[in-house]
């Protein structure tokens, strides 16, 4: 499976690529819970945009594209603390501060 994500908007609204992973190259454990946080989220069944709940230009953006198999989806979503974006903020955040490599 590959993930990518870039990040956008805030305050200063920059627009930035976190990076990206193929779970072939991370530790079996680490590789098992992307995949686990990927089925949970649901992913390939999200729409292509996930709306907040509240509304603010400050809000960060996610754009999170992952690849498995011959599956290929990309969800837009706002981190606005609310259930809906909760599994995909849960992934990103996992991702960024678990993984070495991205």
């Amino acid at each position: 499976m590959k993930i990518s994500i870039i990040r956008s908007g805030g305050f200063a609204g920059l627009a930035e690529t976190l990076g990206s992973l193929d779970t072939t190259s991370l530790a079996p454990a680490q590789a098992r819970k992307i995949e686990a946080l990927v089925a949970a989220a649901g992913f390939f069944e999200l729409p292509d945009e996930l709306t907040g709940d509240i509304a603010g230009a400050d809000f960060m953006r996610y754009e999170v594209t992952v690849s498995d198999g011959t599956r290929r989806h990309t969800v837009r979503f706002v981190d606005d603390q609310s259930a809906r974006s909760h599994p995909l903020a849960a992934l990103v955040e996992w991702m960024l501060h678990t993984v070495p490599a991205i």
